[in-house]
């Protein structure tokens, strides 16, 4: 997903806010691309609405359509 992050700050809280969240396995967080993937048994469209009550998120634009069900990019 994309998610607009401009600071650690940011950062910091969508990191809390994952680690709270129950389904995810795991999760990176890329600053500089402003790009975050989460892994786990999850809804896609869970992650990214509940993500976007501390951030704007959205899914990136994909061009492949073989997508992993369990990998929210």
């Amino acid at each position: 997903m994309r998610v607009s992050l401009h600071c650690q700050g940011c950062a910091g809280k969508l990191k809390k806010h994952l680690s709270k969240m129950e389904g995810v396995t795991s999760f990176s967080i890329e600053l500089e691309t402003k790009r975050v993937t989460v892994m786990g048994h999850v809804s896609p469209v869970g992650v990214l609405e509940s993500i976007s009550k501390v951030r704007r998120a959205e899914f990136w634009p994909s061009c492949s359509s073989d997508h992993h069900h369990h990998l929210v990019q």
